[in-house]
C-alpha cells in the first residue's frame, strides 16, 4: 500500500530551500524554456559531441601508431617505452644505449650507423647491453 504525499510538507521543504537557496532551486526548468534556449541548448550538445568524436578519433590514431622502434625494429606494449617513442623517438633500451649521453647529437638528428646497432642488439642478446637498468 502506498503512502499518500503530504502536500503540506513538500511545499513546506519547498519554501525552505527557496528562502536558503533562491527562488529559481525549486522552479520547475520548464517554466522559462523557450525556443531560443532549445536552440542553444541543441548547439550545445552538438560541440560537445562533435569535441567527444574527435577526441575519440584522436585516440584511436595514437592507440593504433606504430608501436616498433625506429631504431632496433623490436615490437613493444611498454608504457615506459611509449614514454621514449613519444619523446626521443626510440625505444628505452635504445635511449639507454644512444642517447643518454648523446641528447643534444640525437635531438639534432644524428643516428648511430646499421652496423653499430647490430652490435648493439647483440649485446643486448647476450645480456652485455649498455643499458643501466
Amino acid at each position: 500500500m502506498k503512502k499518500k504525499k503530504d502536500t503540506n510538507y513538500i511545499a513546506a521543504v519547498e519554501k525552505a530551500i527557496a528562502e536558503k537557496y533562491g527562488k529559481q532551486t525549486v522552479q520547475d526548468f520548464r517554466s522559462d524554456w523557450s525556443s531560443e534556449k532549445e536552440k542553444e541548448y541543441l548547439s550545445q550538445i552538438s560541440d560537445v559531441s562533435r569535441t567527444s568524436k574527435t577526441r575519440r578519433e584522436k585516440h584511436n590514431k595514437a592507440s593504433s601508431c606504430d608501436r616498433t622502434c625506429p631504431v632496433c625494429k623490436t615490437y613493444s606494449f611498454s608504457a615506459r617505452d611509449d614514454l621514449y617513442m613519444n619523446r626521443f623517438d626510440c625505444c628505452f633500451q635504445c635511449y639507454s644505449d644512444f642517447v643518454v649521453y648523446n641528447e643534444e647529437d640525437w635531438q639534432s638528428g644524428w643516428r648511430p650507423d646499421k652496423e653499430y646497432i647490430i652490435g648493439i642488439l647483440r649485446g643486448r642478446k647476450d645480456g652485455n647491453s649498455t643499458r643501466n637498468s
